[in-house]
């Protein structure tokens, strides 16, 4: 019987799996874990799914969340930073932490989707649509199951 993988048998074995998804450095994940690079290669090629390793999506979510973990820490930060100028009476100093805290919510909550900041477009008002949608009707007048379909699907 073979021995048991080293990374496999680590305390931190997800997050090592994340690392490696996520980065190109052996080096440093073996380095922060106590491993050997080759221990790290030999698990990445033998142990990980496959599927895992090819998933674009997997990546993007995993450093999504590495991300938002980054916005919590920091917006964390900040409100110690606003204690701590409190306690000291120096208020301005107070309001830069509140307002670096706010930014940090506000990004988190563009980073989730929770708020958007993109415009909208009502495309069912615009000159161009209306028009477009007219000159269908009126084509379709000769041709009233087409158009009773249509109105259907427009409905």
């Amino acid at each position: 019987m073979g021995r048991q993988c080293t990374v496999c048998g680590h305390k931190d074995v997800e997050e090592i799996n994340k690392l490696l998804l996520c980065s190109d450095s052996y080096r440093d994940i073996a380095r922060q874990f106590g491993l050997s690079k080759d221990a790290l290669a030999r698990h990445k090629e033998s142990h990980m799914p496959e599927l895992l390793l090819k998933s674009q999506e997997v990546k993007e979510t995993l450093q999504a969340d590495n991300l938002l973990d980054q916005i919590v820490y920091y917006e964390s930060e900040a409100r110690r930073f606003k204690g701590l100028a409190e306690s000291q009476g120096d208020l301005e100093l107070a309001l830069k932490a509140v307002d670096r805290a706010l930014k940090c919510l506000d990004l988190f909550a563009k980073a989730r989707g929770i708020i958007s900041d993109q415009p909208q477009v009502n495309i069912l008002v615009l000159p161009e649509w209306i028009a477009l949608r007219t000159a269908i009707i009126q084509s379709l007048r000769p041709y009233p199951d087409a158009l009773e379909a249509l109105r259907d699907a427009l409905r």
